[in-house]
Protein backbone atom coordinates (compact mmCIF):
# COMPACT_ATOMS: atom_id res chain seq x y z
CA UNK A 1 0.00 0.00 0.00
CA UNK A 2 1.28 3.68 -0.80
CA UNK A 3 0.68 5.60 1.82
CA UNK A 4 2.24 9.92 1.03
CA UNK A 5 2.35 11.49 4.26
CA UNK A 6 2.72 15.49 4.03
CA UNK A 7 3.11 17.99 6.25
CA UNK A 8 5.68 19.06 8.97
CA UNK A 9 5.44 18.63 12.66
CA UNK A 10 6.34 20.19 15.58
CA UNK A 11 5.00 23.38 16.91
CA UNK A 12 5.40 26.33 19.11
CA UNK A 13 4.92 25.75 22.97
CA UNK A 14 6.60 26.31 26.41
CA UNK A 15 9.67 24.94 27.58
CA UNK A 16 12.08 25.49 30.85
CA UNK A 17 14.69 22.50 31.63
CA UNK A 18 16.97 22.97 34.70
CA UNK A 19 20.79 21.54 33.87
CA UNK A 20 20.36 22.74 29.89
CA UNK A 21 20.37 26.19 29.69
CA UNK A 22 22.91 28.25 27.91
CA UNK A 23 25.70 29.62 28.81
CA UNK A 24 25.97 33.73 29.24
CA UNK A 25 24.14 36.49 31.17
CA UNK A 26 20.15 37.27 30.10
CA UNK A 27 19.42 38.45 27.26
CA UNK A 28 17.09 41.51 27.14
CA UNK A 29 14.37 41.50 24.07
CA UNK A 30 11.40 39.52 23.15
CA UNK A 31 11.05 35.87 24.16
CA UNK A 32 9.42 33.04 21.81
CA UNK A 33 8.76 28.89 22.40
CA UNK A 34 8.48 26.17 20.58
CA UNK A 35 8.53 22.87 20.51
CA UNK A 36 11.16 20.61 17.47
CA UNK A 37 10.71 16.99 17.10
CA UNK A 38 13.86 15.45 16.50
CA UNK A 39 14.30 11.67 15.58
CA UNK A 40 17.22 9.54 14.33
CA UNK A 41 17.47 10.04 10.42
CA UNK A 42 18.45 7.26 8.50
CA UNK A 43 21.43 5.44 9.76
CA UNK A 44 21.30 8.22 12.67
CA UNK A 45 21.84 6.81 16.51
CA UNK A 46 19.59 8.72 18.32
CA UNK A 47 18.29 12.10 19.52
CA UNK A 48 18.68 12.20 23.79
CA UNK A 49 22.34 14.08 23.81
CA UNK A 50 21.15 17.24 21.87
CA UNK A 51 22.41 19.91 23.22
CA UNK A 52 21.33 23.69 23.00
CA UNK A 53 25.00 24.67 20.88
CA UNK A 54 23.60 21.87 18.62
CA UNK A 55 21.07 24.43 17.19
CA UNK A 56 20.99 27.14 14.89
CA UNK A 57 17.80 28.71 14.92
CA UNK A 58 17.24 32.16 13.03
CA UNK A 59 14.49 34.38 12.86
CA UNK A 60 14.03 36.33 9.52
CA UNK A 61 17.69 36.76 8.77
CA UNK A 62 18.76 37.48 12.59
CA UNK A 63 20.26 34.74 15.07
CA UNK A 64 17.73 33.28 17.79
CA UNK A 65 19.83 32.35 20.74
CA UNK A 66 18.30 29.64 23.18
CA UNK A 67 18.42 29.73 26.28
CA UNK A 68 17.11 26.80 27.44
CA UNK A 69 15.98 23.46 26.06
CA UNK A 70 14.78 20.32 27.49
CA UNK A 71 13.39 17.17 25.92
CA UNK A 72 9.91 15.78 26.81
CA UNK A 73 10.33 12.76 28.12
CA UNK A 74 9.65 11.06 31.78
CA UNK A 75 8.38 13.41 34.12
CA UNK A 76 8.64 16.36 31.81
CA UNK A 77 6.61 14.77 29.06
CA UNK A 78 3.05 16.16 30.05
CA UNK A 79 0.73 17.04 26.90
CA UNK A 80 -2.98 18.45 26.62
CA UNK A 81 -4.29 16.50 23.22
CA UNK A 82 -7.25 17.42 21.85
CA UNK A 83 -9.08 15.07 19.14
CA UNK A 84 -11.23 17.59 16.79
CA UNK A 85 -13.88 15.52 14.52
CA UNK A 86 -15.52 17.11 11.80
CA UNK A 87 -19.23 16.39 12.37
CA UNK A 88 -18.95 16.70 7.94
CA UNK A 89 -17.02 14.26 7.56
CA UNK A 90 -18.92 11.13 6.02
CA UNK A 91 -20.21 8.36 8.68
CA UNK A 92 -18.28 5.41 6.68
CA UNK A 93 -15.30 7.54 6.40
CA UNK A 94 -14.56 7.24 9.88
CA UNK A 95 -16.76 4.24 11.14
CA UNK A 96 -13.87 2.38 9.70
CA UNK A 97 -11.14 3.96 11.09
CA UNK A 98 -13.03 4.74 14.84
CA UNK A 99 -11.69 0.81 16.49
CA UNK A 100 -8.25 1.92 15.40
CA UNK A 101 -8.75 5.89 16.94
CA UNK A 102 -9.89 4.14 20.30
CA UNK A 103 -6.97 1.33 20.37
CA UNK A 104 -4.50 4.55 19.85
CA UNK A 105 -5.79 6.97 22.70
CA UNK A 106 -5.65 3.75 25.06
CA UNK A 107 -2.53 3.44 24.45
CA UNK A 108 -0.98 6.94 25.42
CA UNK A 109 1.12 7.29 28.05
CA UNK A 110 -0.34 8.67 31.70
CA UNK A 111 1.13 11.96 30.94
CA UNK A 112 -1.23 12.61 28.18
CA UNK A 113 -4.48 14.58 28.80
CA UNK A 114 -7.00 13.68 25.74
CA UNK A 115 -10.01 15.98 25.23
CA UNK A 116 -12.47 15.22 22.63
CA UNK A 117 -14.84 17.26 20.42
CA UNK A 118 -16.66 17.93 17.04
CA UNK A 119 -16.74 20.60 14.44
CA UNK A 120 -20.06 22.14 13.86
CA UNK A 121 -21.24 24.83 12.44
CA UNK A 122 -17.83 27.06 12.75
CA UNK A 123 -17.08 26.05 16.13
CA UNK A 124 -16.37 22.85 17.91
CA UNK A 125 -18.77 21.05 20.96
CA UNK A 126 -17.01 19.81 24.09
CA UNK A 127 -17.62 15.91 24.26
CA UNK A 128 -15.46 15.33 26.55
CA UNK A 129 -13.09 17.57 28.58
CA UNK A 130 -9.51 16.74 29.31
CA UNK A 131 -8.51 13.85 31.33
CA UNK A 132 -6.03 11.15 32.04
CA UNK A 133 -8.64 8.44 32.22
CA UNK A 134 -8.41 7.44 28.60
CA UNK A 135 -11.00 5.18 28.44
CA UNK A 136 -13.73 8.27 29.04
CA UNK A 137 -12.18 9.93 25.86
CA UNK A 138 -12.74 6.60 23.90
CA UNK A 139 -16.07 6.45 24.81
CA UNK A 140 -17.04 9.86 24.11
CA UNK A 141 -15.92 9.23 20.40
CA UNK A 142 -19.15 8.75 18.32
CA UNK A 143 -19.58 8.59 14.07
CA UNK A 144 -20.19 12.03 12.81
CA UNK A 145 -23.61 12.73 11.74
CA UNK A 146 -22.74 13.26 8.32
CA UNK A 147 -24.18 16.42 7.37
CA UNK A 148 -23.08 17.98 3.78
CA UNK A 149 -21.78 21.10 4.85
CA UNK A 150 -22.79 20.60 8.75
CA UNK A 151 -19.21 22.31 9.91
CA UNK A 152 -18.50 25.11 7.47
CA UNK A 153 -14.57 25.76 7.63
CA UNK A 154 -12.74 23.13 9.52
CA UNK A 155 -10.35 26.31 10.23
CA UNK A 156 -13.32 28.42 12.06
CA UNK A 157 -13.68 25.54 14.43
CA UNK A 158 -10.05 24.98 14.85
CA UNK A 159 -10.04 28.96 15.86
CA UNK A 160 -12.83 28.70 18.02
CA UNK A 161 -11.02 25.77 20.01
CA UNK A 162 -7.45 27.46 20.26
CA UNK A 163 -8.91 30.62 21.30
CA UNK A 164 -11.25 28.89 24.03
CA UNK A 165 -9.13 26.34 24.84
CA UNK A 166 -11.13 24.08 27.71
CA UNK A 167 -8.25 23.89 30.23
CA UNK A 168 -6.85 25.86 32.92
CA UNK A 169 -4.14 23.79 34.21
CA UNK A 170 -0.89 25.04 31.95
CA UNK A 171 1.19 22.60 30.07
CA UNK A 172 4.29 22.45 28.59
CA UNK A 173 2.90 21.35 25.22
CA UNK A 174 -0.60 21.47 23.72
CA UNK A 175 -2.08 19.64 20.44
CA UNK A 176 -4.89 19.45 18.20
CA UNK A 177 -5.70 16.16 15.80
CA UNK A 178 -8.24 16.94 13.55
CA UNK A 179 -10.24 14.20 11.19
CA UNK A 180 -11.93 16.53 8.78
CA UNK A 181 -11.60 16.88 4.74
CA UNK A 182 -9.95 20.23 4.94
CA UNK A 183 -12.39 22.07 2.57
CA UNK A 184 -12.85 25.49 3.65
CA UNK A 185 -16.50 25.98 2.41
CA UNK A 186 -16.44 29.60 3.08
CA UNK A 187 -13.56 30.45 0.99
CA UNK A 188 -13.72 28.41 -1.93
CA UNK A 189 -11.24 29.99 -3.92
CA UNK A 190 -8.08 27.41 -5.34
CA UNK A 191 -6.06 30.57 -4.66
CA UNK A 192 -3.85 29.23 -1.35
CA UNK A 193 -3.68 32.02 0.54
CA UNK A 194 -6.76 32.15 2.04
CA UNK A 195 -7.63 34.35 4.97
CA UNK A 196 -9.01 32.54 7.20
CA UNK A 197 -6.66 29.47 6.86
CA UNK A 198 -4.10 32.08 8.33
CA UNK A 199 -6.34 33.40 11.18
CA UNK A 200 -6.44 29.72 12.44
CA UNK A 201 -2.72 29.22 12.16
CA UNK A 202 -1.86 32.25 13.74
CA UNK A 203 -4.31 31.74 16.61
CA UNK A 204 -2.82 28.45 16.91
CA UNK A 205 0.54 29.53 17.54
CA UNK A 206 -0.33 32.47 19.92
CA UNK A 207 -2.07 29.73 21.74
CA UNK A 208 1.32 27.67 21.57
CA UNK A 209 -0.74 24.54 19.65
CA UNK A 210 0.71 22.21 17.20
CA UNK A 211 -2.16 20.92 14.31
CA UNK A 212 -1.68 17.45 13.29
CA UNK A 213 -4.31 15.96 10.62
CA UNK A 214 -5.98 13.31 9.04
CA UNK A 215 -7.22 13.75 5.81
CA UNK A 216 -11.13 11.84 5.77
CA UNK A 217 -13.34 13.04 3.34
CA UNK A 218 -16.45 15.13 3.41
CA UNK A 219 -19.88 13.93 3.25
CA UNK A 220 -22.14 15.05 -0.09
CA UNK A 221 -20.23 15.38 -3.46
CA UNK A 222 -19.00 19.14 -2.67
CA UNK A 223 -15.41 19.00 -1.87
CA UNK A 224 -15.07 15.31 -3.56
CA UNK A 225 -12.88 17.03 -7.21
CA UNK A 226 -9.52 16.12 -7.47
CA UNK A 227 -9.09 20.02 -7.11
CA UNK A 228 -10.91 20.81 -4.52
CA UNK A 229 -9.51 17.90 -2.53
CA UNK A 230 -5.85 19.10 -3.58
CA UNK A 231 -6.26 22.63 -1.98
CA UNK A 232 -7.95 21.36 1.29
CA UNK A 233 -4.85 18.85 1.37
CA UNK A 234 -2.58 21.88 0.55
CA UNK A 235 -3.80 23.95 3.21
CA UNK A 236 -3.88 21.14 5.87
CA UNK A 237 -0.25 21.01 5.16
CA UNK A 238 0.36 24.79 5.53
CA UNK A 239 -1.74 25.12 8.91
CA UNK A 240 0.81 21.94 10.29
CA UNK A 241 4.27 23.40 8.98
CA UNK A 242 3.14 26.62 10.54
CA UNK A 243 2.21 25.20 13.55
CA UNK A 244 4.67 22.38 13.91
CA UNK A 245 2.17 19.51 13.63
CA UNK A 246 1.73 17.20 10.76
CA UNK A 247 -0.59 16.37 8.02
CA UNK A 248 -1.73 12.99 6.88
CA UNK A 249 -3.15 11.86 4.02
CA UNK A 250 -3.41 8.79 1.47
CA UNK A 251 -4.19 10.08 -2.01
CA UNK A 252 -6.85 11.78 -3.05
CA UNK A 253 -9.23 9.52 -1.47
CA UNK A 254 -9.75 7.74 2.05
CA UNK A 255 -7.32 5.92 3.32
CA UNK A 256 -7.22 2.17 3.70
CA UNK A 257 -6.01 2.77 7.19
CA UNK A 258 -5.36 5.12 10.31
CA UNK A 259 -2.91 3.29 12.49
CA UNK A 260 0.20 4.10 10.30
CA UNK A 261 -0.78 7.61 10.51
CA UNK A 262 -1.27 7.04 14.29
CA UNK A 263 2.23 5.02 15.01
CA UNK A 264 3.69 7.74 13.46
CA UNK A 265 2.04 10.94 15.14
CA UNK A 266 2.80 8.85 18.64
CA UNK A 267 6.55 8.81 17.40
CA UNK A 268 6.97 12.14 17.05
CA UNK A 269 4.95 13.61 20.44
CA UNK A 270 7.58 10.96 22.47
CA UNK A 271 10.75 12.33 20.54
CA UNK A 272 10.37 16.46 20.89
CA UNK A 273 12.14 18.96 22.68
CA UNK A 274 10.75 22.15 23.97
CA UNK A 275 13.29 25.39 23.54
CA UNK A 276 12.95 28.89 24.67
CA UNK A 277 14.73 31.52 22.66
CA UNK A 278 15.48 35.22 23.98
CA UNK A 279 16.77 38.49 22.60
CA UNK A 280 14.19 38.49 19.78
CA UNK A 281 13.33 41.76 17.82
CA UNK A 282 10.42 41.79 15.88
CA UNK A 283 7.34 40.30 18.01
CA UNK A 284 3.78 38.50 16.61
CA UNK A 285 3.92 36.27 14.11
CA UNK A 286 7.35 35.68 12.65
CA UNK A 287 9.15 33.28 10.52
CA UNK A 288 11.84 30.84 11.92
CA UNK A 289 14.37 28.53 10.44
CA UNK A 290 15.89 25.56 12.51
CA UNK A 291 19.20 23.56 12.14
CA UNK A 292 21.56 21.17 13.21
CA UNK A 293 25.01 20.20 11.77
CA UNK A 294 24.52 17.15 13.91
CA UNK A 295 24.62 14.11 11.52
CA UNK A 296 22.11 11.04 12.11
CA UNK A 297 19.33 13.56 12.86
CA UNK A 298 16.16 15.26 11.16
CA UNK A 299 14.86 18.27 12.92
CA UNK A 300 10.83 18.98 12.19
CA UNK A 301 10.53 22.70 13.76
CA UNK A 302 7.29 25.08 13.05
CA UNK A 303 7.65 27.59 10.01
CA UNK A 304 6.90 30.39 12.23
CA UNK A 305 6.76 31.37 16.41
CA UNK A 306 4.93 33.64 18.21
CA UNK A 307 7.12 36.29 19.65
CA UNK A 308 5.98 38.32 23.05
Amino acid sequence: MKIVWTGMMAAAMIAVQPGMAASGPDLNGASAQMVLTVRAAAGGSGSEGLQPGDLTIVQGRTPAPVVLLRRYSGDLADLQLFVLLDDSTRTSSLGVHLGELKTFLASLPPTTQVAVGYMRNGTFVLAQAFTADHQKAVASLRLPVGVPGENGSPYFALSDLVKHWPSKVPAPRRAVLMLTDGVDRYYQSAVMDDPYVDTSMHDALKAGVMVYSIYLQGAGQYGRGASTTTTAQSRMIEVSEETGGFAYFQDLGDPVTVAPFLKDFEDRLEHQYGVTLKGLRARGVQPVQVKTELRGLRVDAPTHIWVQ
